[in-house]
């Protein structure tokens, strides 16, 4: 077994370490590996080419990490703001603007308010229970109202 692995060009470690990346995103999904291992295809593409020597080959690998990584985040940037609902699983940004009704009173500040089947800490001038408020901004988890 010794023998196989001495025949092995060590270079092609490299493209080993972005199969193995490659795979570890699939089981472990969080769209990072697979830069680094774009990164490793890479230099392992290049080290088999032009068989630069080892720090060389570290150096294209850091190289070509940053410029994947770098990519990869203008990539999902752009897409996040093509996106036909920017605001999918943000609901606290997409309640900004809509009508609420206060459930309870909003006195001295602070009260609860109602958006469908949510219910929302509220916090503006006093309003009775039943009015309807709009929703002028999001402060942590908190709705800013103003009656409508």
């Amino acid at each position: 077994m010794n023998e196989l692995l001495a025949q092995v060009d060590p270079r092609w470690g490299w493209l080993l370490a972005g199969a193995l990346l490659a795979a570890a995103e699939l089981v472990v999904p969080g769209v990072f590996l697979i830069w680094l291992a774009l990164a490793a295809m890479v230099t392992g593409l290049i080290a088999l080419t032009f068989a630069p020597p080892l720090a060389v080959d570290f150096a294209i690998f850091a190289v070509a990490a940053i410029a994947s990584i770098y990519g990869g985040s203008f990539l999902y940037r752009r897409a996040a703001q093509d996106a036909p609902d920017p605001f999918l699983n943000k609901r606290a940004q997409r309640i900004v603007g809509k009508r609420v009704t206060i459930c309870e009173p909003i006195s001295e500040g602070y009260g609860r308010a109602t958006d469908g089947d949510s219910f929302w800490t509220a916090r503006g001038p006093d309003m009775p229970a039943g009015a309807v408020a709009t929703v002028v901004a999001m402060d942590e988890n908190m709705l800013v109202v103003e009656p409508a």
